[in-house]
């Protein structure tokens, strides 16, 4: 990045409760002697407590920033130093010139509704207003030199440069139009991390351009919710905004297509209070379900595998003294890993893999053994001895979903090597090990246990993170049940050879249960139930596991065996040995 060419933005700051408008000119600047040698982080963390002063910051009292993304570094102290002082909720509006750009481009004016609405919520709440716009250097302001400025940029989000961009084989065709099926004009809306900016550029433009959509809603994650679990008091975790119900409301009734650009650092939250975790994403869920629910049964979605710079670097230790060599590395494996190219005939040997499965369910074979053995004697070792029966009116889907409401049918996960379906919830019998870590609320949980009786856990046990495993399943009303069983088998994730302590990745390198919320559109009859408050009751009579939360474990592998059974006959079948499907015209 040029400094040169980076326009820096003065502080327009509006404190509501005195009805008062401050002007950069007219807020002290730090003195130059204090600073000293002092670091980049410190002078700014001084300035940001001076500003706070300025502006007469009170007890709990809510703040709305607004800024330029290159104000990150920035922004990011001012929030840690707000929360410090006791502040209310805090919400930072990053604006992306890129992005904007495109807008001025196409001639685009649209804005998502629960954008309006959040930010009248802060004004109704007599929120300090802080805007940044292009009239100073505020980075100047905080006594930075050019360098610090340009450090402070690169350390908090990454460039890639564009060669190894390159590596990364993107087609937004394929993942609009063949994954999520949208019809022209329709609106999106797209979540990604914020070194992942350069692709969705590409991926705006091309709605821009070439299917005519007017609304694309663009949120790139960053580091700023780290400063709510670290500084804020603890009811403001459980302050949540109407406008989150209004986000996945609008989702659902404006058929707005949802793409995740999956690549999250896979260690972004330890360190973090287990307990803050929690509280905030119970209260959320709590909220927002009934809303997420409809959204995701109705509309389009896709949680698309683009890998980050911290997650390469997990996986890929050969090149850490190296992160662009390791980044490199892991665009070249997603292209092969998400099957770029030969999607169609993937899509195929899966709904191929579900029908057969459904055609034994049809004979009575609806009960699933997993038997973890020994890989030299091939004799049971003890670790896994579990069984899961299926409802009859149970189905095994593939990649696929059918969004009937809209018309829509798309492919929800890429990777994906997976068949699933909703079991029982009080059928669940036995001991069942994780073969691969779990990523919950951002951390890392290895070597779970788990022993369930009449559907229900009665133990957990993990090697690591023990407490947010059990915290988490205490939270949530039945997430302790099963709501997903999913077979997955011969993936070139598991090929690779590779942990990705990443959920979308380990579960499509392996057989996966999931805790909590099953899929209404793999039971029979709950499929066209459009009412939510009809299509729980239907669940919950036909013993379907209903939840605020969906949590993957993974308990596959070549040393686990899965047998169907018939209870009836007592005759079983191997459907998958050795990490292969056993059955149809695959062997």
């Amino acid at each position: 990045m040029n400094i040169q060419n980076i326009n820096f933005l003065p502080i327009n700051c509006v404190n509501n409760n005195k009805n008062s408008y401050i002007k950069m000119n007219n807020i002290s600047k730090p003195d130059s002697v204090q600073f000293g040698k002092i670091s980049p982080k410190q002078k700014m963390s001084i300035y940001a407590v001076k500003l706070l002063k300025e502006c007469n910051l009170q007890e709990n009292q809510s703040l709305y920033i607004k800024a330029d993304s290159k104000y990150l570094p920035f922004i990011d102290i001012l929030e840690q130093e707000a929360y410090k002082k006791g502040a209310g909720l805090i919400h930072s509006e990053i604006v992306e010139p890129e992005i904007e750009a495109l807008k001025k481009k196409y001639n685009i004016t649209q804005k998502a509704d629960y954008r309006n609405e959040r930010e009248q919520e802060f004004k109704d709440r007599n929120a300090i207003f802080l805007t940044f716009d292009e009239q100073n250097n505020l980075y100047s302001q905080c006594g930075l030199s050019e360098k610090e400025i340009l450090s402070e940029i690169m350390n908090f989000a990454p460039v890639i440069p564009k060669n190894i961009q390159k590596k990364f084989k993107l087609n937004p065709e394929e993942i609009f139009i063949k994954a999520l099926d949208i019809r022209e004009g329709q609106p999106v809306s797209i979540v990604a991390e914020r070194e992942q900016l350069p692709f969705v550029v590409q991926l705006v433009d091309y709605l821009y351009s070439k299917n005519n959509t007017k609304l694309v809603d663009v949120t790139l994650s960053d580091k700023l919710i780290l400063n709510k679990y670290k500084y804020a008091k603890d009811d403001i975790l459980e302050d949540i905004l109407n406008s989150e119900v209004t986000k996945y409301k609008e989702r659902f009734e404006k058929d707005i297509a949802y793409l995740q650009l999956d690549g999250e650092d896979p260690n972004l939250y330890e360190g973090i209070d287990s307990d803050r975790i929690v509280k905030y994403s119970k209260a959320r869920s709590a909220k927002t379900s009934r809303y997420h629910s409809l959204m995701a049964q109705h509309c389009p979605w896709l949680v698309y595998y683009m890998p980050s710079m911290k997650l390469a670097q997990e996986v890929y230790p050969e090149f850490k003294d190296d992160p662009m060599r390791a980044l490199a590395k892991a665009y070249e494996d997603a292209t092969s890993m998400n099957r770029c190219g030969e999607l169609d005939v993937h899509i195929k040997t899966l709904e191929n893999r579900a029908q057969i499965m459904n055609n034994l369910l049809q004979k009575g074979y609806n009960t699933l053994h997993y038997v973890s053995v020994d890989p030299k004697t091939e004799q049971p070792d003890g670790k896994t001895d579990f069984r899961v029966t299926l409802s009859q009116n149970s189905r095994f889907q593939a990649a696929t979903m059918r969004f009937e409401k809209y018309n829509h049918t798309s492919i929800v996960n890429i990777p994906s090597e997976e068949i699933f379906t909703s079991p029982l919830n009080n059928t669940a019998e036995g001991k069942i090990s994780a073969t691969m870590p779990l990523v919950l609320n951002g951390k890392i949980i290895d070597g779970i246990v788990f022993e369930f009786h009449n559907g229900q856990i009665v133990d957990i046990k993990a090697d690591t993170n023990e407490d947010m495993l059990k915290k988490h399943i205490q939270a949530y009303k039945n997430a302790d049940r099963l709501g997903e069983v999913a077979l997955v088998a011969g993936s070139p994730i598991a090929k690779s050879g590779r942990l990705f302590k990443n959920t979308l990745l380990d579960e499509n390198a392996a057989c996966h249960l999931a805790l909590g919320d099953s899929y209404p559109d793999t039971i029979e009859g709950a499929d066209n139930i459009e009412d939510y408050d009809e299509q729980q009751e239907f669940l919950k009579a036909e013993h379907i596991n209903t939840s605020d939360t969906h949590n993957d474990f993974m308990v596959g592998g070549k040393n686990v065996y899965i047998y169907a059974e018939n209870p009836k006959t007592g005759h079983a079948i191997n459907v998958i040995k050795d990490d292969k499907f056993m059955l149809g015209i695959e062997n």
